[in-house]
Parts: C-alpha cells; sequence; structure tokens
C-alpha cells in the first residue's frame, strides 16, 4: 500500500501516464445553447454553442485493453482558462470507465462503439441501451476549417458523499493531454441521434455543421492539474 492509503495493486485501472495511438472523428455544429447551458456545471462557463461530437478508437498500451470513446464537447472556461468539457460521454470498458472517472473526472457510461474509414466516407456510431445514441457520417472533401479548440480539458471532479446527497473533494481539473497528431483529414458530415430517455443527446441536434474531420495521432494522458 502507498503511502497515501492508496492500495495500487488493488484498482480496477492503471494510475497515469496512460498511453495510445488514437484515432478521432469528428463532427462540429452549433447547437441550441439553452440546451448546452444545462449541461455545464458550476464553476464552470460555456463559451460557444459550437460543439465536437466524437467517436475515438485508442490502440492502447496503457490500459492494456484497446478501447472506444465517444462524446459531445463542450467549449468552457474556468478562471481564464479554457478547454473542453464532456457533457455527455461514453466508454466501452469498465477499466476506463472506472479510470477516468477516479483520476481525472469524466462522466462516462459504458456503451457499445464503432469507427469505420473507407477511400471517400468515414462513420461512427455509438449504442446504449438498444439506441443508437450518437451516429455521424463523414464525406471527404479535404476543405480545412478552424475546428473549436477543445484541449485541455476542464472537469468538475465531484464524488457523491456516503453520507448525503452532496459532494466530497470537489476539484476543477485540468487535463493537459500531450497530443501528437500525424494525419488529419478534412471534410462534411451528418449527425442523428435516437430519441432515448436515458441518454439525451438529441436534444442538442445540429442547428448547422461546421465541418468534418478525422485525426489520428498518438497521445498521453497525464496527471491531472488541480485549478481548485
Amino acid at each position: 500500500m502507498s503511502k497515501n492509503n492508496l492500495d495500487i495493486d488493488l484498482l480496477p485501472y492503471p494510475l497515469p501516464p496512460w498511453k495510445h495511438r488514437f484515432r478521432t472523428l469528428s463532427i462540429f455544429c452549433e447547437v441550441d445553447e439553452t440546451e448546452l447551458k444545462k449541461r455545464i456545471p458550476a464553476p464552470l462557463n460555456l463559451q460557444s454553442n459550437i460543439v465536437q461530437i466524437t467517436v475515438m478508437h485508442f490502440n492502447s498500451s496503457t490500459p492494456t485493453r484497446p478501447y472506444y470513446d465517444s462524446a459531445v464537447i463542450a467549449q468552457v472556461s474556468y478562471n481564464g482558462e479554457i478547454g473542453g468539457h464532456w457533457v455527455h460521454a461514453f466508454t466501452s470498458t469498465d477499466q476506463v470507465c472506472a479510470g477516468t472517472r477516479e483520476i481525472w473526472g469524466f462522466r462516462m457510461k459504458l456503451a457499445s462503439m464503432e469507427l469505420h474509414i473507407d477511400n471517400n466516407r468515414i462513420w461512427g456510431f455509438t449504442d446504449r441501451l438498444g439506441k443508437r445514441v450518437i451516429e455521424i457520417d463523414m464525406a471527404v472533401t479535404g476543405k480545412e476549417f478552424e475546428p473549436l479548440k477543445t484541449f485541455p480539458r476542464l472537469f468538475v471532479k465531484a464524488l457523491p458523499d456516503s453520507e448525503k446527497p452532496s459532494a466530497v473533494n470537489r476539484q476543477i481539473v485540468q487535463l493537459p493531454a500531450e497530443t501528437e497528431v500525424t494525419e488529419t483529414i478534412w471534410g462534411t458530415g451528418t449527425v442523428a441521434f435516437e430519441k432515448s430517455s436515458d441518454d439525451p443527446t438529441y436534444k442538442l441536434s445540429p442547428k448547422r455543421i461546421i465541418g468534418a474531420s478525422l485525426i489520428s495521432g498518438n497521445q498521453v494522458l497525464p496527471w491531472g492539474i488541480v485549478l481548485k
């Protein structure tokens, strides 16, 4: 057992740094600002009504099992720091679900995801509890655009108190992922959400598509930085 009483050998996930090769398919689009604001926890502040909707695949060395993530990511700020907050988030393994929540403050749900890459079409989807809660489809055009800034990540890490409906160890966490992009493919795309009472992503239906991209590269997720 370590000096801070954290029994590392019994944790159901590895400690940082996490390392992986990744592919991220993203659609950038405008959504209803009122609906988006409801999903931003205080004291974070929403900066834009543009979001990044993603399906990601991680061929990881740490954790040892490859996995998928999928998310709706909003641009937020805290005390002048700007980053990306995951307002809806899904992952494919229990290891990642527990680890990202307990280390950095992600709020992930288990789901099934796929990402497919063809010459002129790239598509992915997220299925949960019998519903296709996210489906994105990209047509390759080569037309570049300025994507929304969503790094570093910003989270409110608030673990529930065991005795009452409040939070303990409430922290504002910045995750400065170390990312090396090796390839970017540009395009346009579409987004579809199946209505689900368990996962209300459908309430963020796009008003306007900005563009789409597929980014590949290498990434390291280090320890977070506690801002408060």
